[in-house]
């Protein structure tokens, strides 16, 4: 989903691809948004930055549970709305209701495949879209979301489907 985030001078960018951030610009993005860095925020923050696999809650917290045994998925929670709410990350919602977090927090489409499950950050979305789309008059677009579904390649070369054509 595509919003405005919080006005600051500091936000770590993650576009296609892993990002690799220091431990010092986690702190400092953190303290910028209002946020004191705590083991479990630089921890949850620094793996949504460095893993673009839009994590769910679940994913997040077993990655992480190793190395941190007193987490819980509730704290999980808990940082991510932070997150969410301090304008660091956002959340991507699918047509199944599972909930994904996402640290890139440009305005992007998304491609979801529909054997996998996996989620993969696409271009940027136009600022036109609402208008070119048709929007009615008196309509006012709070937030884009632009997701499309289909086969990864690696679920393309297993599963052979007959390609279906929009009319």
């Amino acid at each position: 989903m595509a919003r405005a985030s919080k006005a600051c001078s500091s936000v770590i960018s993650r576009s296609k691809g892993m990002t690799k951030v220091s431990s010092s610009e986690i702190h400092r993005t953190l303290r910028e948004h209002g946020l004191s860095p705590s083991a479990p925020r630089v921890a949850i923050y620094e793996w949504l930055m460095t893993h673009p696999v839009h994590p769910t809650i679940d994913t997040i917290y077993k990655a992480l549970r190793p190395k941190m045994p007193s987490l819980s998925r509730t704290t999980v929670y808990n940082v991510l709305h932070a997150l969410v709410e301090a304008g660091l990350a956002d959340k991507v919602h699918s047509e199944d209701l599972e909930l994904r977090y996402d640290g890139n927090i440009a305005p992007h489409a998304h491609f979801k495949c529909r054997i996998c499950g996996a989620v993969t950050d696409l271009g940027s979305i136009p600022t036109t879209v609402a208008s070119e789309v048709g929007l009615p008059t008196g309509f006012q677009t709070e937030s884009t979301a632009i997701t499309l579904w289909g086969l990864c390649p690696d679920c393309a070369t297993r599963h052979v489907v007959p390609t279906q054509q929009v009319v």
